[in-house]
């Protein structure tokens, strides 16, 4: 049997999935960018009500299934959704 991880290598650990978590936010932010730009080439509008509905569903399906609070869950996608609005609705300035 190990032993258990002491405080600072569980910090480096929460170190390490924060980074990660950054670097895939980052990575969603870049394909909400493209998404924008192709909405803003077929005219679309920037806001997608049935697909924020349904990928909020999936989201809470997901945290149910990983043991994670829904509320956190919303709280964390709801965060998601408005950084990408904000990306794309720069597009429409250009």
């Amino acid at each position: 049997m190990g032993e258990e991880p002491n405080l600072d290598e569980l910090r480096e650990e929460i170190r390490k999935v924060t980074l990660e978590m950054l670097r895939l936010a980052g990575k969603r932010l870049s394909l909400a960018k493209r998404i924008g730009e192709i909405k803003r080439q077929k005219g679309l509008p920037m806001e997608d009500l049935e697909a924020e509905k349904d990928l909020k569903q999936f989201v809470l399906e997901k945290c149910r299934a990983y043991g994670i609070d829904d509320h956190f869950g919303l709280k964390l996608l709801n965060l998601l959704i408005d950084e990408a609005k904000r990306v794309q609705s720069e597009l429409e300035r250009y």
